[in-house]
């Protein structure tokens, strides 16, 4: 339906290049930085006498709809005795310069101290341009922390976007996106016999566990010696289950099927523990359900194209998915010899939860002794 879907174009250097014969391009919320490959099987697309270069910015439309805003990475010419000449171009969306690149704060001597996570975050994108759309507020005071050498952005982004339970991808415009998971729905979804061309649904078990146990790990050395001297046991478990692949402790006739993490000993953490292993045990039950689906089209009812972060209702019942409203995780709009298409990845919600973090490291027992002493909680302030 390319009337009603639009046209894809790459404006690049002044240039609108259109007549793609072959045209991809990905975004999602696991996707950073999302990409592009667009290919023509004759001289120049559209009569242009240009041919994108690498290391120039572009933007990606379809129609009037901004798709992706970034750098242009190769381009490819081929020659086939059959059909031909072939241009390619590929590139990827700004953010990739996190991804690629080491961070490099040699301004603030690799360290960042009590900050916010959008602070710390933008930082580390002004090295590359790169703005920050902070959706849900600043996020959470990021107490101090070095950067180790030779570590890409993008590693701290993800971890310390975690500390505010951050989601972190890119937006179309090359921003980067800092939010929790919302509740926007597309105006239509996808079911069998009306926009669905091909689906397939995974209902999996091989990664779920009937018992999760965090046992944290004090940071000095003498902590596993406590019990030993009669003192408190400060390798605490936190325990959930999952009634649903069998039992929480070995038992005759029945499948047990246990997963051990490890949980530093920080402050608060007991409670860090209990929020890891329920992380645990929610991403996988949502993972473990899964659907990949071909629409006919790169639009809802409404005419929005399809994107990632909001919901969408999906109804295969020749697969056993009634009336299903799932996250869209993934899209891939795409136009060849198969038509104008788009490949759909969806999961539960809790497929996406940012897994709990503590940014720094601090003994639960120095943490006790401090309080004990009237210091704030957090461990700031000076000793009376």
């Amino acid at each position: 339906m390319p009337a009603r879907d639009g046209d894809l174009k790459l404006l690049v250097d002044g240039q609108e290049l259109l007549g793609w014969q072959e045209v991809r391009v990905t975004r999602g919320l696991e996707r950073t930085p999302p990409d592009f490959l667009l290919q023509v099987n004759e001289r120049f697309p559209a009569g242009k006498g240009v041919i994108a270069k690498p290391g120039l910015s572009c933007v990606v439309k379809i129609g009037d709809d901004t798709v992706l805003t970034g750098w242009v990475d190769r381009y490819t010419p081929g020659v086939n005795k059959r059909s031909g000449s072939r241009r390619t171009v590929s590139g990827r969306g700004k953010t990739q310069d996190l991804v690629d690149c080491s961070a490099y704060l040699r301004g603030l001597a690799n360290q960042v101290s009590n900050a916010p996570t959008r602070q710390v975050i933008e930082q580390l994108c002004a090295l590359f341009g790169i703005e920050v759309d902070a959706r849900d507020g600043d996020g959470q005071v990021v107490p101090q922390f070095n950067v180790i050498l030779t570590e890409r952005c993008w590693d701290i982004v993800d971890r310390v976007a975690r500390h505010s339970e951050f989601l972190a991808y890119e937006g179309t415009d090359g921003r980067l996106i800092l939010t929790k998971l919302g509740k926007d729905t597309m105006a239509s979804g996808f079911r069998e016999g009306i926009n669905v061309e091909d689906a397939d649904v995974s209902f999996a078990y091989d990664q779920r566990y009937s018992l999760y146990e965090a046992v944290t790990i004090p940071t000095e050395i003498l902590g596993d010696t406590a019990r030993a001297l009669n003192s408190p046991d400060y390798n605490l478990r936190a325990r959930v289950t999952d009634d649903a692949i069998g039992v929480a402790e070995p038992t005759k006739g029945k499948r047990f099927r246990p997963l051990v993490l490890i949980a530093e000993t920080m402050q608060n953490g007991v409670d860090i523990a209990l929020k890891r292993v329920q992380w645990e045990r929610a991403r996988r039950i949502g993972r473990s359900q899964a659907v990949t689906l071909v629409c006919d089209s790169w639009r809802d009812a409404a005419g929005r194209l399809w994107e990632p972060g909001f919901r969408a209702p999906v109804h295969l019942p020749s697969l056993g998915l009634l009336d299903k409203e799932w996250v869209i995780a993934e899209v891939t709009y795409r136009r060849g010899s198969q038509g104008t298409l788009t490949d759909v990845t969806l999961m539960p919600e809790d497929a996406f939860l940012p897994e709990p973090i503590l940014l720094a490291a601090f003994d639960a027992q120095l943490d006790a002794a401090l309080n004990e002493r009237g210091m704030i909680e957090g461990g700031g302030g000076p000793i009376p």
